[in-house]
């Protein structure tokens, strides 16, 4: 009798650890890969002269170009997003004055393409347009 009680534990504990798991996984899966989409624009003084780009620890990895901006929703929330486009060519950065549509989880820029204007969701534009 003494050893199906502890086999039910057994089983007890290993339910309720695969259900945390799985928990965990489905909200770290969301926080890191499921996006929203915020827009922006790349501000008209903005410098793509390219430069080294570096890793996490400080080193040296390819050129290109660090964006740092402040992207909005279509709700007008803002969100500061930041990406690299890797390469010398300048011509293939985005543009000063060049709308963006980036794709930002709660923790990284999944995704970054130019857009035009009338793409823009009013709310957001404003919020741009306000900000600039």
């Amino acid at each position: 009798m003494k050893r199906k009680t502890v086999l039910w534990l057994i089983l007890a504990v290993i339910a309720v650890a695969v259900v945390a798991g799985t928990i965990w996984g489905k909200n770290y899966y969301e926080a890191r890969y499921v996006g929203t989409d915020y827009y922006t624009m790349v501000p008209l003084d903005f410098d793509i002269t390219p430069e080294p780009l570096y890793d996490m620890y400080g080193v040296e990895m390819e050129t290109g170009k660090p964006y740092k901006l402040t992207a909005y929703n279509d709700k007008g929330e803002a969100k500061e997003v930041s990406f690299d486009i890797r390469g010398e060519d300048s011509a293939k950065y985005p543009q000063p004055g060049a709308f963006l549509l980036i794709k930002a989880s709660d923790q990284i820029v999944l995704g970054q393409s130019v857009i035009s204007e009338s793409s823009v969701p009013d709310v957001a534009l404003a919020k741009i347009k306000e900000n600039q």
